[in-house]
């Protein structure tokens, strides 16, 4: 690491006091780059709904267009399980950016524009597809974004099953595009 950050061993370590505290900086950075997309979307003024679409596209659009694979990730990971010092660390982490997605999604539900669910299981299961997209992406399986801006952002925000009563053949336009779009103007109804 010191041979690729340009510095001495002795410059990292000065510091640095050990690997383990150079490791939980680089893991406190990792989630800092992906977490400013939370922190953007709470200060943004916009219907909750516009926040979770823009959310989503910029998750898509951070993971389809990343020059190498996210291994750091896997990695965090994989030492989150074997150290429970910084396991703690990871949690901790994992928890602000659920309670972040909580406080949007319940912005929603009072807006009358989300279904009245528990805001604190809907941002569960969003922050398990983006770690997910992030476990992907790990092993080199980049985000089809066109699709996923489309069909994925549209399950997301609408939901699997059809409205009670609905004809299959309901079902939205053909292109990734078009898609997007309607899903777009229906949330601004």
């Amino acid at each position: 690491m010191a041979k690729r950050a340009g510095l001495s061993k002795g410059a990292v370590y000065f510091y640095f006091s050990s690997k383990k505290a150079l490791f939980t900086a680089l893991v406190r950075e990792e989630h800092e780059a992906t977490y400013s997309f939370l922190a953007q979307a709470e200060n943004d003024p916009r219907p909750a709904v516009i926040k979770m679409l823009d959310l989503g596209q910029k998750y898509l659009d951070y993971f389809a267009g990343l020059k190498s694979p996210p291994r750091f990730f896997i990695m965090m990971c994989e030492q989150a399980i074997r150290d429970d010092e910084l396991r703690e660390e990871v949690v901790a982490l994992h928890q602000r950016f659920t309670d972040a997605t909580t406080r949007i999604i319940a912005q929603g539900i009072a807006e009358g524009a989300f279904r009245p669910l528990d805001p604190v299981a809907v941002a569960q299961v969003f922050k398990a597809m983006i770690d997910g997209l992030a476990g992907e992406s790990a092993i080199g399986v980049r985000p089809d974004s066109s699709r996923l801006q489309s069909d994925g952002l549209r399950l997301l925000m609408e939901g699997l099953l059809l409205p009670m009563g609905a004809p299959v053949s309901a079902v939205a336009p053909a292109t990734p595009a078009e898609k997007l779009k309607e899903l777009r103007e229906r949330m601004k109804t």
